[in-house]
C-alpha cells in the first residue's frame, strides 16, 4: 500500500503571505487544512482557501508519528 505524503505549500493572500506550510488534509472543496510546526502546531492547523496557496512539492514527511518538529525541519529542508 501506498504511504500518505503531504506537500509544501506558500501562502499568497494575507497577513501569512510567503509563509511555507505543509498541507495536511483538504477541507472540503475549497479549503486546506495547513501546518508549519511553529505559528501553527499540527494540533490546531490553519483553515486555508486552496486558491490562496501555491503548492510547492513534496514535503517528504508520511502521516506516521508526524511531529512539529518534524514540520520544521521539512520545510526549512525544502527551501
Amino acid at each position: 500500500m501506498k504511504e500518505l505524503t503531504f506537500k509544501t505549500a506558500v501562502s499568497l493572500k494575507g497577513h501569512d503571505t510567503g509563509r511555507r506550510y505543509v498541507v495536511l488534509a483538504l477541507a472540503g472543496e475549497d479549503f486546506a487544512l495547513v501546518s508549519d510546526g511553529e505559528y501553527r502546531k499540527l494540533d490546531n492547523p490553519k483553515l486555508k482557501r486552496i486558491k490562496h496557496l501555491r503548492v510547492d512539492g513534496d514535503s517528504g514527511l508520511c502521516a506516521e508519528g508526524l511531529t512539529n518538529e518534524m514540520l520544521k525541519r521539512a520545510l526549512k529542508d525544502s527551501n
